[in-house]
């Protein structure tokens, strides 16, 4: 019966026999056929995944993040987050503008001063992290990579920590931020 159905698999062979037959540990049978079906052996497109890369950093700060989180809290309207790969840690800087400008005088200012320059540093395509702080990436001697436009999971560690960073202002400055100074 499972040839004459076209090999549809074992669920849906089981259910077309037990509409007319049924026998004690009919399923368990019906699956051990169907599994042991050559056709569908040579034919099923099972693809094994293929094994992750770890990629251990081995110092502090070596791969870093960066993104703009939009948010209202009083007169600042974004953040730009750099977040370091590895733990998650997290530095933010408070910005009326979302500039280029902006992006890099606080990646030499406030990141470089504390860590140091990271090895590489991943940003989105956007235009808070144009040439200016791709230049300013690259005097540091660190790599930039530019990850894929309209695919947050490439800055996956930045992005998921948004949210918290959010909720922790509102949390702390009220819904529309006033009481950020």
């Amino acid at each position: 019966m499972h040839k004459e159905l076209g090999h549809q698999g074992e669920n849906e062979t089981y259910r077309r026999i037990k509409k007319r037959y049924w026998w004690e540990g009919m399923k368990k049978i019906v699956k051990k056929w169907v599994k042991s079906c050559q056709e569908c052996q040579k034919r099923s497109h099972f693809q094994q995944k293929e094994e992750g890369k770890i990629s251990a950093t081995s110092t502090l700060f070596e791969r870093v993040s960066m993104d703009a989180v939009h948010i209202k809290a009083g007169r600042w309207k974004y953040l730009v987050v750099g977040r370091y790969d590895f733990s998650g840690w997290p530095e933010t800087v408070a910005l009326t503008r979302l500039m280029a400008k902006s992006g890099s005088e606080w990646f030499n200012s406030k990141w470089i001063f504390r860590y140091g320059a990271p090895k590489e540093v991943t940003v989105d395509g956007g235009a808070e992290f144009g040439k200016e702080l791709q230049e300013a990436v690259k005097r540091s001697g660190s790599r930039i990579k530019i990850a894929t436009p309209y695919y947050p999971e490439g800055q996956a560690m930045v992005e998921r920590g948004h949210k918290q960073l959010k909720d922790a202002l509102v949390k702390r400055c009220g819904e529309n931020g006033y009481k950020w100074k």
